[in-house]
């Protein structure tokens, strides 16, 4: 019986900032805590993954051993599937193109007319895993793979094709979270609908729908401080800024990136994410 194939870091992780700057600074005492905590990771699995001892792994966790042979950063790229760029190497042989984690605001709508690629071939079967009551690994999984699947192709196409499943797939995960006890589920659950709603609010962004686009950022919002997850919800304060300075409300866009700077700072905002932050309240003042 051969071994499954690794399960990869969820996408809402891969792209958080904190995690991005771990990659960077290849600190993975930080990239393995993340991927415990925040990804369902245990010490033992990451182990196998990356072909290293659970007590290695322990260590590197609690700051008393670091990574530096290349091969063995390699193994945690392959074992972990974080793509190459993230931590200085070349394209992995397994890798997909990745969403990336703040996508740029088209300045026309999107041109609807052309032609666009068909769902995913695998949405039926994710949604037939996610139609059972009871939540699974499998089901978090399939949630998540769908997401990066659909950022990804509206990235490339625009996500007015896509809107109606992101939107089901939302309704859904609002219902199973409603009758889900187990916390660790829940916490997933949460962000994985924080995600989607983000992602059908740009949708509607895109499209110039901007109160509709509002109603679903500001539930994003609700969820992702639900987990207290300081960077999403700068993140999306983020979305908030630039749709009011779009809308040619400066002032507003302003305060809501200096918002979103506090709750980074509170949360331990990287130098990369209060960059962005920063961008945004410039743009608001330059507008």
């Amino acid at each position: 019986m051969t071994e499954p194939a690794p399960v990869s870091l969820p996408i809402r992780l891969l792209a958080d900032p904190e995690m991005i700057a771990a990659c960077g600074a290849r600190d993975f005492a930080k990239i393995f805590g993340l991927a415990k905590a925040r990804g369902g990771f245990h010490a033992s699995r990451i182990a196998r993954l990356c072909e290293l001892t659970p007590s290695r792994v322990g260590e590197i966790i609690a700051g008393r051993r670091t990574i530096a042979n290349m091969s063995v950063i390699e193994r945690v790229a392959d074992g972990l599937r974080i793509p190459g760029h993230m931590l200085g190497l070349a394209t992995r042989a397994w890798e997909q193109p990745t969403p990336r984690p703040h996508r740029p605001k088209p300045t026309a709508v999107q041109d609807t007319s052309r032609s666009l690629p068909e769902p995913a071939e695998n949405l039926d079967s994710i949604l037939a895993i996610a139609a059972g009551t009871k939540v699974t690994p499998s089901t978090l999984r399939s949630l998540q793979t769908s997401i990066e699947d659909y950022w990804r192709r509206d990235d490339q196409h625009g996500g007015e094709a896509l809107r109606p499943a992101v939107i089901g797939q939302l309704r859904y995960v609002m219902g199973i979270l409603a009758n889900s006890t187990d916390p660790n589920h829940r916490r997933s659950l949460h962000g994985i609908a924080a995600e989607l709603a983000r992602l059908t609010g740009w949708t509607f962004f895109d499209a110039r729908q901007y109160s509709t686009a509002r109603a679903y950022f500001t539930q994003s919002l609700r969820l992702a401080r639900a987990i207290d997850d300081h960077p999403f919800v700068a993140n999306v304060l983020a979305c908030l800024s630039l749709q009011a300075t779009y809308q040619d409300r400066a002032g507003e866009a302003v305060t809501l990136a200096r918002t979103a700077q506090d709750v980074a700072r509170y949360g331990g905002g990287t130098p990369r994410l209060m960059a962005m932050l920063s961008i945004r309240e410039a743009f608001g003042h330059a507008t």
